[in-house]
Parts: C-alpha cells; structure tokens; sequence
C-alpha cells in the first residue's frame, strides 16, 4: 500500500521567504505551521471487499525551519478481515526541502506487526526547469533522473494553494517525495467547491473557523502519463491556512477515512 500522497499536498510553506515567481502566485494565501492528529476509521467497502473494519491514526507535523521547511508523518493502522486475520501496518516520513524548492531529503520507514520491515533514504535536487536528480542511500545506493517539469511537496502545494483560490481546472504535475519504487509520481488535482469561514468542522478550532476551504479531489498515476488508472485516490478539505480535514483514501477495494481530531498552531522561528 502506498503512502497516503495527500501528506504531500499537506506539506505547506509560507510566502514569505519563495522566490519571486512562488511569493507572487500565493499573494493573499496565509498558511500556518502546524501539528495535526487523525483519526483513521473504515469507510466505505465493496461488496467484494475482505476488509470489515480499519481503526489507527495519522499524525502530521509541518514547521518552518528557517532554510527550509520540515515535515513530520506518522501513520499506524490494523486492518481486520472477514476470515479475522488482522494486518498491523505503518510508516513514517521524516523530510526537509528547501525554500526555493531546488533541495530535498528524505527518510521513510515501514513497520510491520514485528517491527521495521523497510528503510528508505536519500536526497533529490532540482535545475531552474525542474530537471534533476535523485539519489537513493537506503535500502541499496542507487540514483535517478527526474524529468523537466518535477516539484517537490512543497512546492506543489504551492502551485495547488494557488490554483485554489482561482477555482482551479485539473491541474497535473510530476511529484517526487521519495516513497514507491521510483519515488515520482504523477497528480491531478481538482476541486470540487469551495465553503465559506465557518462552515461546520469536526473538531472547534479558530484555526478552522475563520478561514475557507475547498472539497478537492486528488488522482495519483505513475510517472508515465499514459497510465489510464490513477494507483489512488483521495477526497479531502483543504483550509486556506493549509490544514487538511475530511481526507478519503480510495484503495479500490474498500475506503480509510482520515478525519482530525486535533490541530494546534507550531511557532514560527526568529529566522
């Protein structure tokens, strides 16, 4: 199972301290570092579906860490079947990218019910056109080439916070984050609506009342476009300070809902 991708889209940056071209295209947008917890239940399953009933959590932390911006994921689930085997399963996603986007490290592990099952390290830089390179420590030395056009998390969280506010078409890009077999992937974001301030939440926050929101939906392919089926995906609400509520992960087969249950502002440092 792959990692829930919209822990990229979540992966949020300030408009001060971008460049130029990133600054001007997110004027108006003011986001907020934060620490968030998820509550992970069964959705909706078909039919066919062994899976009968899913409970863990999501935790997600993204800070402002002056030359960059850190994000912290961790995600524990046990999924019962109807035959009642139960498969106990995680990951967590330790990364840092640069304020221009040009720089990127990552540190992901996997977690069976025994422990650690998979280790994957590296690093990834970009050239002005999005072309560029990344280099795999864990679990084996190995390196590839990203293509003309590729972004890293939060950079296209950018390009989609701004695409928002404009009722953003469809809108594609290459994503590299360091998780599958090649670390890229391909998205297509599209909103569905957008809900004013003070539309109902599922926790009371000023965080989330004074603020609006919009229903989008995520498609995630493999790199090469001609994939006609998306690998995932996802549903979820997205608040114009970037904090993520409402998130569906589609798996085919049955549905995880991610609803918050907690959030709560991290400080912005004296840079």
């Amino acid at each position: 199972m792959r990692l829930p991708k919209w822990g990229a889209l979540a992966i949020l940056a300030l408009c001060w301290g971008l460049p130029a071209s990133a600054a001007a295209d997110t004027a108006g947008v003011d986001l907020v570092p934060h620490r968030a917890s998820y509550a992970l239940s069964l959705g909706d399953a078909s039919s066919a579906s062994p899976v009968v009933q899913a409970q863990g959590r999501f935790d997600f932390e993204w800070a402002d860490a002056c030359d960059g911006w850190t994000v912290v994921q961790r995600f524990r689930v046990n999924l019962i079947y109807d035959d009642g085997f139960v498969a106990d399963f995680g990951w967590s996603l330790s990364s840092w990218e640069s304020k221009d986007g040009k720089r990127y490290r990552f540190f992901i592990r996997r977690f069976g019910a025994g422990g650690e099952t998979e280790r994957v390290r590296g690093e990834a830089t970009l050239n002005d056109d999005g072309s560029g390179r990344a280099v795999f420590t864990e679990p084996e030395e190995r390196e590839i080439v990203l293509p003309d056009g590729t972004l890293f998390p939060t950079q296209h969280t950018i390009e989609v916070l701004a695409k928002a506010q404009e009722t953003m078409v469809p809108h594609w890009r290459l994503v590299f984050d360091g998780s599958g077999e090649e670390g890229l992937f391909g998205v297509s974001a599209a909103l569905s609506r957008r809900l004013p301030p003070g539309s109902g939440t599922g926790i009371a926050s000023p965080l989330l009342s004074k603020v609006p929101s919009w229903r989008m939906t995520l498609a995630f392919y493999g790199a090469d476009e001609s994939n006609a089926e998306p690998e995932q995906e996802q549903g979820l609400r997205l608040f114009a300070n970037g904090i993520v509520d409402e998130m569906r992960l589609n798996y085919g087969d049955f549905v995880l809902d991610a609803d918050l249950s907690a959030v709560e502002p991290l400080p912005v440092p004296d840079c």
